[in-house]
C-alpha cells in the first residue's frame, strides 16, 4: 500500500481524473486529512463508499507506531516512532512561553534515519546512513503531534541531513504550506543545513519564504573539516557565497549555528575568524549553541561564552547564545539517536 500523503494537490486531482471522478475530490482530501486530521479513508464521508473502499484498499493516511514519549507536557517532549519499515526516528516538541504570555509551539522534525554526515558531536551522526524519510514520513510527525498540540513552527533539526533529502524535504513543505490544507505558513519554516552547497542554491531558489540556518561550528577550514568530516568537500569561501546568495535572493536572514566546544573552536581567534568572514553578509544572525554532552565524544562545553558572545557583539553581528531545551531527556542539539544506533542513547 501507498503513502497518500506523498501525493501533492496537484498530483491528487491527476489520480482522481485517472479514477473518473471529479476534480473536488482532491480538495475533500486534502481538507479530511491536513485540516480535520483523520486517520482512516471510512471517516471521510463526504466520499462515496464505493471510493472509501477503493483507497482503503490502495492507500493509508497513518503508518506511524509510537514507541515511547520522554519529557514534560509543559515543556519539551521527545517521541520515538517506528515506521511502516520497523525502521526509528525522533521528533522533538519545544514548548516556549512568548512575550505576550502565550505558548508557541515549535516541533522539531526529522528527515532521514541517520546521517551520513558523520559530525563528531551529533549522536545521530553516530548511526551513519540507513535512508531518506518520503515526504510522507516528514509530514506524518507534524499530524501526529497535531493531533493533541497546535504547532506554529517547524524545524528541519531533527534526524538527518535535510538538504540530503532535498526533494522529499521540499514535497513535504510544498504540501503542508498548501492553502487548500493544513496552511502553514513558509516563513514558520526553518531548514537547517549542515552546509551542502548546490542545494542551498535550490532552495534559495525554489522555496523563498523557508527561512535558513547553516551550522557552521568553525570559521578555520581545518578545525570544521574535524568536526564535519561529510563536509570536506565544501570550502568555506563557497558556502559563505551561497548564504549570502540565499540573503540576498530572499531578503531573509541566515541564522548561523555555532557550537562552542572547550579549547576547540571557543578561543578569540575563532571568534575573529568568525566576523571576518560573516562582514560579507548582510542579513545574518549567530546562534551560539551550549555544547550538549553525547557518551562517544571526548568533547565539553565552552567556559568562554560569554567572552565568545561579547566579542561578536562589539562587532556589530547579531549574536544570542541558545541553551538547547530537551538535554536532561537527550532531545537538545546534536543528541537524537535512536536504537538503530550502536549505543542505545535513548536509555542513557
Amino acid at each position: 500500500m501507498k503513502d497518500i500523503k506523498n501525493l501533492t494537490f496537484e498530483e491528487l486531482k491527476t489520480y482522481f481524473i485517472l479514477q473518473d471522478e471529479p476534480e473536488y475530490r482532491a480538495n475533500e482530501i486534502f481538507r479530511a486529512i491536513y485540516i480535520n486530521k483523520v486517520k482512516e479513508f471510512k471517516e471521510i464521508t463526504t466520499l462515496p463508499k464505493s471510493l472509501r473502499e477503493k483507497l482503503s484498499n490502495e492507500f493509508y493516511i497513518r503508518g506511524f507506531k509510537k514507541v515511547s514519549t520522554l519529557g514534560d507536557t509543559n515543556k519539551t517532549q521527545k517521541f520515538l516512532f517506528e515506521l511502516k519499515d520497523k525502521r526509528l526516528i525522533e521528533t522533538v516538541l519545544i514548548k516556549e512561553n512568548t512575550k505576550k504570555g502565550k505558548f508557541r509551539n515549535t516541533l522539531c522534525v526529522s528527515s532521514q534515519v541517520g546521517c551520513a554526515m558523520g559530525c563528531k558531536f551529533c549522536a545521530t551522526g553516530k548511526m551513519g546512513f540507513i535512508r531518506n524519510l518520503s515526504a510522507g514520513e516528514i509530514i506524518e510527525q507534524l499530524l501526529y503531534i497535531e493531533d493533541a498540540e497546535k504547532i506554529q513552527n517547524i524545524v528541519f533539526m531533527g534526524m538527518g541531513e535535510p538538504l540530503a533529502n532535498y526533494e522529499n524535504v521540499k514535497k513535504a513543505i510544498e504540501i503542508i504550506s498548501d492553502p487548500r490544507g493544513r496552511a502553514l505558513g513558509r516563513r514558520k519554516i526553518v531548514v537547517s543545513t549542515s552546509g551542502i552547497i548546490d542545494k542551498i542554491y535550490k532552495l534559495t531558489n525554489e522555496l523563498k519564504s523557508v527561512r535558513l540556518a547553516v551550522s557552521l561550528h568553525s570559521a578555520f577550514q581545518e578545525k570544521r573539516n574535524f568536526l564535519m568530516p561529510g563536509l570536506k568537500i565544501y570550502k568555506i569561501e563557497d558556502l559563505m557565497q551561497a548564504i549570502s546568495y540565499y540573503t540576498q535572493k530572499t531578503g531573509n536572514t541566515v541564522t548561523i549555528e555555532y557550537l562552542l566546544i572547550k579549547d576547540l573552536n571557543d578561543g578569540e581567534e575563532d571568534a575573529k575568524q568568525l566576523i571576518k568572514l560573516l562582514r560579507k553578509i548582510k542579513f545574518v544572525k549567530v546562534n551560539l549553541i551550549h555544547y550538549n554532552p553525547v557518551p562517544f565524544a571526548d568533547f565539553e562545553s565552552s567556559k568562554k561564552e560569554k567572552l565568545f558572545f561579547g566579542i561578536l557583539k562589539r562587532a556589530g553581528i547579531n549574536t544570542t547564545i541558545r541553551f538547547s531545551k530537551g538535554s536532561e531527556i537527550s532531545a537538545a542539539c546534536g543528541q537524537l539517536a535512536t536504537k538503530e544506533s550502536p549505543i542505545n542513547l535513548n536509555n542513557l
